[in-house]
């Protein structure tokens, strides 16, 4: 099966900055990823798989220092969500089952590469896992 793409022309809040606004500014920031999100998905004809492997790959515009466990932290709650009922029933380990993260840089066009690998269904011993 192939990846499928999806860029956000956004960086998402770190943890700090998102713990610490406004719960008006965290629905907002939740709100406009689900928008960008269903989107795509609208435009690549509403896929829907059981399983998919999650890579993020933050663009960031500067070589500032970043700790990048809080966008990780961040990007995977914003990703998570919004793919959700969407592409997956469900943002749980056995819909989700893994998560990769890359940073870098680009002045010029700071975004968020979501790429969605659909895993098949295994049957072990006669179990789905």
């Amino acid at each position: 099966m192939k990846k499928i793409r999806l860029t956000i022309p956004l960086i998402p809040p770190s943890l700090n900055r998102y713990h610490k606004g406004h719960w008006a500014e965290r629905s907002r920031i939740h709100r406009t990823w689900k928008e960008y999100v269903r989107s795509q998905w609208l435009r690549l004809g509403r896929p829907t798989f059981d399983r998919v492997e999650v890579s993020l790959h933050f663009h960031f515009p500067d070589r500032r220092h970043r700790d990048h466990d809080n966008y990780m932290a961040t990007g995977s709650k914003l990703v998570g969500d919004a793919i959700k009922g969407l592409f997956i029933p469900d943002d749980d380990p056995r819909h989700l089952r893994r998560w990769s993260f890359r940073f870098s840089m680009d002045r010029k066009n700071p975004r968020t590469v979501i790429e969605l690998k659909p895993r098949r269904n295994r049957i072990l011993r006669g179990k789905e896992v």
